[in-house]
């Protein structure tokens, strides 16, 4: 899906308080639905992805140390990956290495 409306267009601009578009609800869902996927099939361990979370908290600190964006904005968006954070360490998935068959070998015919 392509935005054909440019930033400096957009109404959000001067908007101090704007609220969550659904294409950002989406992502942030997607993400995390995905996080826990990986996280249940054993193929992400849950210390992987607190790194992952805690890296996208780091980039969005420096940038307000650069003051790319406005503090509100910094601060719910660092809400909701510490959100994410939590969920991630509530996480109790069904993987269990040692009831894992592994890949199947074929057997010769």
């Amino acid at each position: 899906m392509t935005n054909n409306t440019s930033h400096a267009d957009s109404s959000f601009r001067q908007d101090t308080h704007p609220q969550p578009d659904a294409q950002g609800q989406a992502a942030l869902l997607l993400i995390e639905s995905l996080i826990h996927s990986l996280l249940d099939n054993g193929a992400l361990t849950k210390p992987q992805a607190l790194e992952a979370i805690d890296s996208a908290m780091q980039v969005k600190q420096e940038s307000a140390v650069e003051e790319k964006e406005p503090t509100h904005t910094l601060r719910r968006s660092l809400a909701l990956l510490g959100n994410m954070q939590q969920s991630i360490e509530a996480h109790s998935g069904r993987y269990d290495p040692s009831t894992q068959a592994g890949p199947q070998v074929a057997q010769p015919g």
